[in-house]
């Protein structure tokens, strides 16, 4: 097998300083935080591609890489002055998303990768050669993960463009549709999900959906997490397919109170301390129609952000988040709404069976890629 090694043995990990979205221009050279690309900036910190690991929140662990000529905040671990003549920096890259990050991240409100706990992470290293060619059969299979993931990324865009047409400018309220706040619409009172130490998360106990697991508008239960909860907390945070999750907290003003729909699930579901679960009363609200409010950025910019307190974590709390405006259309016509995305999700749901089918054949090509048997 192939010798394991320190990252500092061919790059130097370094966080750079943060600029504000307050800097960014609006166009130039890309800016990448802890989410991958997040806008634009009049100057650069990085010449060259460079491998990127998030080193704050709840996607703490991603790694991506830039493009050239791109500025990279702080909320990322920046692999610089690689030394190419050891590492290939795709074969890196992939090596990296197969890696265990959980040993090394520390912090629970607000999980964070340290330069000192990177340094403990080791990779396998086979010759040079040998990387390009791991590299690139990687990239054919992540080049059909991509394709399909475009293909869902244009219904979920048609999805955002019908609910305009249908509903109008949220901004403006063309049709003088109803305006309540949300405390007015739902059935029950919001609470906050359940806090749990890192001692009580096992293979076989209860699904808990985190932040990390909403972050795409509806919870991601391939790979989520467990927790040993007892019978009370299940019935007490216990998730139903009409539930509405909002994020309490994020690294930016512009992601905090983000809206996540709950799947279908078979067994039971409950929900971590960084959400906030939402029960509408639904002779007025559907639940759908409201995920799609809070998630149209017009409606945000002009209903949800105002009450989001900024900070070094930006965030929401109950009381705030019941002073939401809400847009009230007629029910028949949310209904109507609730309609069109069904079917669409229809059409998205057999796309993602082909892409959960392109992600197992990916992690088996990694996972035999890294042991050698590639």
């Amino acid at each position: 097998m192939w010798p394991l090694v320190s990252l500092p043995s061919f790059c130097k990990p370094k966080q750079w300083p943060t600029i504000s979205k307050s800097e960014f221009t609006s166009d130039g050279y890309p800016v990448y935080g802890a989410n991958g690309k997040i806008g634009f900036h009049s100057t650069y910190n990085h010449e060259e591609p460079t491998v990127l690991i998030t080193c704050r929140g709840a996607t703490c662990g991603r790694v991506n890489v830039s493009e050239p000529k791109s500025y990279v905040n702080g909320n990322a671990m920046a692999l610089d002055f690689l030394d190419e003549a050891k590492v290939h920096i795709k074969y890196l890259y992939y090596c990296l998303q197969n890696s265990d990050f959980d040993q090394i991240i520390t912090g629970v409100a607000q999980p964070q990768i340290t330069r000192q706990s990177l340094n403990r992470l080791q990779v396998p290293l086979p010759p040079l050669d040998e990387q390009k060619r791991i590299a690139s059969i990687l990239d054919a299979a992540d080049e059909l993960r991509a394709k399909r993931r475009e293909s869902i990324a244009q219904l979920d865009a048609l999805l955002q463009s019908t609910f305009l047409e249908m509903f109008g400018d949220p901004v403006f309220n063309p049709y003088n549709w109803e305006v309540s706040e949300i405390k007015n619409v739902i059935s029950e009172k919001p609470i906050n999900g359940a806090y749990y130490s890192k001692e009580a998360y096992v293979s076989n106990g209860t699904r808990m959906v985190h932040m990390a697991d909403a972050f795409y508008g509806t919870a991601n239960l391939a790979g989520m997490r467990r927790v040993d909860a007892p019978p009370q907390d299940i019935h007490k945070y216990g998730l139903f397919h009409s539930d509405i999750l909002v994020s309490r907290r994020s690294l930016s003003y512009e992601g905090a109170a983000k809206p996540c729909m709950i799947p279908a699930s078979s067994e039971p579901l409950i929900f971590e301390s960084s959400l906030i679960r939402l029960r509408s009363n639904q002779s007025k609200l559907k639940p759908i129609y409201l995920f799609y409010f809070l998630q149209n950025e017009r409606a945000r910019s002009k209903y949800v952000l105002p009450l989001v307190t900024r900070s070094t974590i930006s965030g929401i709390n109950q009381k705030n988040l019941m002073q939401v405006n809400v847009l009230l259309p007629p029910i028949d016509l949310q209904e109507r709404f609730v309609a069109i995305v069904e079917s669409i999700e229809k059409q998205k749901a057999k796309m993602h069976s082909h892409l959960n089918e392109l992600d197992s054949l990916f992690a088996s090509l990694q996972h035999r890629a890294f042991t050698g048997e590639l």
